[in-house]
């Protein structure tokens, strides 16, 4: 079994909120190089999930599909628009 359309849309949306904002985290923390870059480092463990998630969608949907009305390629890494932020 694995997650539904639904689910991956939800995810996509959760993922793409943490990543932004460990980076804004690690932008802020920048004065502290060892405590930025290991935020950095987090943010690309994050990367490197969505990936594998966006590998297992497009097995489901297909390189073309689309989820809820997002072409699939946008569901882990289209830009997070202000009303899935909320």
């Amino acid at each position: 079994m694995g997650l539904t359309l639904s689910e991956h849309r939800e995810v996509g949306r959760m993922l793409k909120r943490a990543h932004r904002l460990i980076l804004d985290a690690a932008a802020i923390v920048r004065c502290y190089q060892r405590q930025s870059r290991q935020l950095d480092e987090i943010a690309a463990g994050l990367r490197s999930q969505r990936g594998s998630l966006a590998q297992k969608l497009r097995e489901q949907v297909g390189e073309d599909g689309m989820v809820e009305g997002v072409p699939v390629r946008e569901v882990y890494f289209g830009e997070l628009k202000e009303r899935e932020d909320a």
